[in-house]
């Protein structure tokens, strides 16, 4: 009998394990599902998530920078059937082009001679006069005309990528690469169907019209796609660079895809596969010009004066009208030229790599309210709490859709919410009551336990974080100070702390420090050193050009309550926004680096004195420096010099040294810090963080040369 009991109470255990482990294991196997993408019908509800921000608020058109020179029925029934002959394409492009527009492009593909020119036209002709055969052959082809239109008015033509194991002739733009080489991201077609050679060689520019058609509806079109082993740009970037005058584009590229594409100042952000979602507006027929008004001089040249011109088909039979993410069928080419719109009105929409992250955050914290905080509740706030969650989610995703032209999924997050909470009411019907009480005692304790320990904790994150300055606010308005800074505990909470503020109008006190240990303990520290040492320097009568002094003070006030023993270095400055006199004290912190473009870095060797709380009597000294306003003041703590990759290498001082030799006239504060931010998370890779890493770039701008 004890041995059935035994056996009983052995089941009854890995009962309650599956079920306490079952669903979070489960969650954990979704949120993975999630992220590679291999949910059923996740792309599906992602499109249709994203469809809705923009049926429900489409994009304004605020500027009108195209015009579409419109072969319609209008025009087919003034000049006859397509195709036209080329001579007549040719006399559009050159009456487009006596109206002096940015630049022309042509949504056609013209693969074949012409046969309604002269010459082919004798072929068909029995019994012709050999005589007239050779006059007429003299005279012009239709190509020939359209070539020389092309050449005249530097126009674009488009190729159309297949699959075809003929490799083409292309004439690509030049193109500049930043980063990595872009072609494994990109979409690709091993061939492409191209205008003849005569036309082709003619054209400007050359771009790539084909795109993705997802169950009907283009949502994304790529800005670059490579055919066989040629990058060409889409119709929409080769007519701005040829509108621009600029002889090639460039490409930023990392080891996650890329990034953007830019001409000339004009940098437009895409898809790691170089593609970018259309930002629609509804349709609009004033974007439309027919060709027969063009032809027939009925139109005002001004509308097309410095406007980027597409020809293009919207007549019936001639073309397949796609459908719009906004439910419209329109003609291809007013898809190039919206995504036109959106580029000069700076709305061109982006998923950025971390929208899936944040996507998986939100149904890891959904599946947690499921499994831990609504189990909890009465149905009816149960009820409340999910409508409310849900409401603030699409609030959030569609107010990030309107404002910052960002697409979040948050149909996907919100499914699986109601996923798992139809699982958690199922699961509640079917367990029996006595094991849901037996469950609910036992796990109680645990979570609440789980709970304080995750909320203290959490709160300690949120207080830390929340008492460090926003670089961005803090001086706002203020064009002599550029100033960045960044904290990233290695727990939790951190020991590293930076502190700014205003002392005057003309002076600016920051400091940065990092206390001797991790955790709790050293971030409680440092919050009441960076309060003191704040407090002594904005007292009534504070002599802060005697900055050694004041850190003395401070000093005396730190070590007075320190039953730990522990210690603080810090950097201190304090710049004058009129002189570019920086005044610091160097507390037994990391020395800083004074970093210039073309300059090597040099180190502010000056130090005052031992860390702050060593000994309370220490008399710091105060140093003086004078700042040239292209000069960056990088200070950092040994989170950054002592990163230690998986070999247990260093980053060192030698690395950073070097990765800040390269600087550009260009870079701000922001961008130094990124690039050292950047430098430093390569080289450690996926290793956990040995320490806190801080660092603020600080520079003095000479409002003279503003």
């Amino acid at each position: 009998m004890l041995n059935v009991n035994k056996n009983i109470e052995s089941l009854k255990a890995v009962s309650n394990f599956t079920r306490q482990w079952a669903a979070p294991f489960g969650l954990l196997v979704l949120i993975s599902f999630y992220l590679l993408e291999t949910i059923p019908f996740q792309q599906v509800i992602r499109n249709y998530t994203f469809d809705l921000y923009q049926n429900v608020s489409p994009r304004e058109r605020i500027s009108a920078p195209v015009v579409i020179a419109d072969i319609d029925e209008a025009s087919l029934e003034s000049f006859g059937q397509w195709p036209w002959p080329r001579s007549l394409l040719a006399k559009l492009v050159d009456k487009i082009g006596e109206a002096a527009p940015a630049a022309i492009a042509l949504d056609i593909i013209m693969p074949e001679k012409d046969r309604s020119s002269p010459c082919e036209l004798t072929r068909f002709i029995p019994d012709v006069d050999e005589q007239l055969r050779t006059r007429v052959c003299n005279l012009p082809g239709n190509d020939d005309l359209l070539a020389s239109a092309l050449r005249a008015n530097n126009a674009v033509l488009g190729v159309a990528g297949i699959q075809s194991t003929v490799k083409p002739e292309l004439n690509p733009a030049p193109m500049i690469v930043n980063g990595n080489d872009p072609s494994p991201y990109l979409t690709k077609f091993s061939s492409a169907l191209t205008n003849i050679k005569q036309l082709q060689d003619a054209a400007a520019g050359q771009a790539i019209l084909s795109t993705e058609v997802e169950r009907g509806v283009i949502r994304r079109v790529p800005l670059i796609a490579a055919v066989s082993d040629t990058i060409l740009p889409s119709l929409s970037l080769e007519i701005l660079r040829i509108a621009t005058g600029q002889s090639a584009f460039r490409i930023y590229s990392e080891d996650s895809g890329i990034d953007a594409v830019s001409i000339a100042d004009l940098v437009i952000p895409t898809q790691s596969d170089g593609s970018v979602y259309v930002h629609y507006s509804q349709h609009e027929p004033e974007r439309f010009v027919s060709a027969a008004d063009i032809l027939n001089d009925n139109i005002n040249p001004d509308l097309l004066k410095q406007r980027l011109v597409l020809i293009g088909f919207s007549g019936l039979g001639l073309v397949d009208f796609p459908t719009t993410a906004i439910g419209d069928r329109v003609p291809g080419v007013e898809i190039h030229a919206q995504i036109l719109e959106s580029i000069f009105d700076g709305t061109t929409l982006l998923r950025p790599e971390w929208a899936k992250w944040l996507e998986a955050v939100l149904i890891l914290l959904a599946g947690l309210a499921v499994l831990i905080f609504l189990p909890r509740l009465r149905a009816g706030v149960q009820v409340s709490l999910t409508l409310t969650f849900s409401l603030i989610v699409i609030i959030v995703g569609f107010s990030l859709y309107q404002q910052q032209q960002l697409l979040i999924d948050v149909g996907s997050p919100l499914l699986m919410f109601a996923l798992l909470y139809i699982a958690m009411l199922a699961d509640s019907l079917i367990r029996d009551e006595d094991q849901i009480e037996v469950l609910e005692v036992d796990l109680r304790l645990q979570r609440e336990e789980a709970a304080k320990v995750q909320g203290e904790m959490e709160a300690a994150k949120r207080f830390q974080m929340g008492i460090l300055p926003n670089p961005a606010t803090a001086f706002e308005g203020e064009s002599r100070l550029d100033i960045a800074a960044i904290m990233e505990p290695a727990k939790m909470v951190g020991g590293d702390l930076y502190d700014f503020f205003r002392l005057d109008e003309n002076h600016i006190f920051f400091s940065l420090g990092d206390v001797c240990g991790k955790g709790v303990p050293a971030s409680l520290f440092m919050v009441i050193s960076k309060t003191l040492c704040k407090s002594v320097a904005l007292r009534d009568g504070a002599d802060f050009m005697q900055l050694g002094k004041l850190i003395s003070q401070a000093n005396k006030e730190i070590a007075r309550d320190n039953p730990e023993m522990l210690f603080v270095t810090a950097f201190m400055g304090i710049i004058n926004l009129t002189t570019g006199e920086l005044i610091f004290c160097n507390a037994g912190h990391e020395r800083p680096l004074l970093v210039a473009p073309k300059c090597k870095p040099r180190e502010l060797t000056e130090a005052s004195g031992p860390p702050i709380s060593i000994m309370d009597d220490t008399e710091y000294e105060t140093f003086t420096y004078r700042l040239s306003s292209e000069e960056f003041i990088c200070i950092f703590t040994d989170g950054v010099t002592e990163a230690t990759n998986s070999e247990k290498e260093l980053f060192g001082k030698d690395r950073l040294t070097e990765g800040l030799s390269e600087l550009r006239k260009t870079d701000t504060a922001q961008t130094v810090l990124n690039k050292v931010c950047d430098q430093v998370h390569a080289f450690v890779g996926d290793e956990e963080p040995a320490d806190d890493l801080t660092m603020m770039v600080v520079r003095w701008q000479n409002h003279k040369n503003l």
